[in-house]
């Protein structure tokens, strides 16, 4: 095995699938959780607006939980060298499995007030659980190597992870979720199209939740044994760098990560890629299950959109060592303004007409097509900026920087998927119900109407255009590392794009 002159293993394809399994990890309780508003809203029986109330309630957490996580970390000085950051993640995936199941029970029948205890509740241990993984996971990224190809390769197998964790949820999990709508034994249909109804069955994903958490935890394990930490934290370095050592003040972060117009614009991008990508959940849900009445089938359409990730996995490494980040992620954004305008002036005959579904899927594509180079190098711009706030202020604060970055991101996840609650309530979107006839209480299934699927479907595209807008100017206009400025901040910082080894045969 080739090894440092300092005795540490090289940075190669180990660290890269175990740091991929880590997001593989996250994803198999986050990408579950995608469904929430889907859940209570479709098959529990929670109002649009009482569930957007919720979501912004709860994000208030995540305002506290993962700025304190982040500062936890910055603070925690393990024994004899060890990992500050991989304690946190284990502990944290144990309480993963757990969680992630209890947010999805089956409490359709029960009062609302139960309902909305339990949505509570399991969230806020959810979150914290998550948190607890996630933000050391996310701040490793900084220790495992410093140079920008590495960072770039991991940030891309990042993402490798995460689509590996998704796309078996994308696909099956609509199949698992969704059955053909019967009373009586007798299949209803669509009045207009005779194609079958759809009801959830939101009780099957209580025990989907508990077998993916449990494959969450075993890729954490993967992490945590297959990663070495080559950066090394101040309090390694020499004496002298031990001594301009100053505490962390996380008012102080909070400061420098406000003139930090590198933090900003990736925050501010990432928020409207998130709102794009999980706001719209219960939205595109109902438009295959309403509009297109292609529920069960409709994760295999909206695999179409993971295409284009797939197809710029390998190239990612070399184009951002010929173009750098910045420049090879902004243009293509516009691609998914164009995307979401043609959703949205196209008639919905055109749609409704056979192989409507097929456009809709390709016009998806496009639209993933314009971010595939920014979701893939996303993280090694995170870690970018964390050295750009370095180079500001003289300090190192891995955890502090990515805790904000992560505020962000769930902010988004959870103000993105509330405002767009409010707007399908606004469109006359139909929550599940129950009725008690008798001494039985019967479910009335989340069934939209022609005119709802339809505002439904115009809602998507112009959250897609506006969302890909952004982005463009955020990267473009915001973000100030190009290529070149990346280079002098690397030299200012005393690093090299090339790491020295030796080759050493030993295992």
């Amino acid at each position: 095995m080739a090894k440092q002159k300092d005795g540490v293993r090289k940075f190669g394809f180990r660290d890269k699938l175990a740091y991929a399994m880590g997001d593989f990890g996250c994803n198999m309780s986050f990408a579950l959780n995608g469904t929430l508003t889907t859940f209570y809203t479709m098959y529990v029986g929670l109002s649009t607006e009482i569930m957007a109330l919720l979501i912004i309630l709860l994000k208030v957490w995540d305002g506290i939980n993962d700025p304190i996580m982040g500062a936890i970390i910055d603070k925690f000085k393990p024994k004899n060298g060890k990992s500050k950051f991989k304690p946190f993640i284990f502990w944290g995936a144990i309480a993963l499995v757990v969680s992630g199941a209890m947010v999805f029970l089956p409490v359709q029948k029960a009062p609302d007030f139960v309902k909305i205890l339990v949505c509570i509740v399991g969230y806020l241990v959810w979150d914290t659980a998550y948190t607890i993984v996630n933000v050391p996971y996310g701040s490793m990224a900084n220790v495992i190597t410093d140079v920008p190809e590495e960072r770039a390769s991991l940030s891309m197998w990042r993402s490798v992870g995460a689509m590996i964790a998704n796309l078996p949820v994308m696909a099956l999990l609509p199949m698992i979720m969704y059955q053909d709508y019967y009373i009586n034994g007798v299949l209803q249909v669509h009045p207009t199209t005779g194609k079958p109804l759809e009801r959830l069955v939101g009780e099957r994903v209580f025990f989907v939740a508990l077998i993916m958490g449990v494959l969450g935890f075993l890729a954490f394990l993967v992490l945590i044994k297959g990663t070495t930490e080559r950066v090394k934290p101040l309090e390694n370095q020499e004496p002298e760098a031990q001594m301009n050592k100053e505490k962390v003040n996380y008012f102080k972060v909070i400061k420098s990560f406000a003139k930090n117009k590198a933090a900003i614009g990736i925050t501010v991008a990432s928020i409207f890629q998130l709102i794009m990508m999980n706001g719209l959940a219960v939205a595109t849900n109902a438009l295959y299950k309403d509009f297109f009445h292609m529920g069960q089938e409709s994760g295999l359409f909206q695999l179409v959109s993971y295409l284009p990730l797939i197809i710029a996995m390998p190239l990612i490494v070399p184009l951002v060592k010929k173009f750098g980040k910045k420049e090879a992620s902004q243009w293509p954004l516009l691609l998914g303004v164009l995307g979401g305008v043609l959703m949205v002036v196209i008639p919905k005959e055109v749609f409704l007409a056979k192989g409507g579904v097929i456009l809709w899927a390709v016009l998806q594509l496009l639209v993933s097509l314009s971010f595939a180079v920014f979701a893939t190098v996303t993280w090694a711009m995170v870690a970018d900026s964390i050295d750009y706030q370095e180079m500001q202020t003289g300090r190192r604060e891995e955890g502090s920087v990515y805790a904000i970055y992560s505020l962000g991101r769930k902010i988004a996840q959870g103000l993105g998927a509330s405002v767009v609650l409010l707007f399908l309530g606004w469109l006359g979107f139909q929550e599940a119900d129950t009725q008690t006839i008798g001494d039985v209480i019967v479910e009335i299934p989340a069934i939209q109407t022609d005119e709802v699927a339809n505002r439904i479907r115009l809602l998507i595209g112009v959250v897609y255009a506006i969302c890909s807008l952004v982005q463009f100017v955020m990267i473009k206009f915001v973000f100030p590392l190009t290529r070149e400025k990346v280079a002098e901040m690397n030299l200012k910082l005393g690093r090299t794009n090339e790491v020295k080894v030796e080759l050493n045969t030993e295992d």
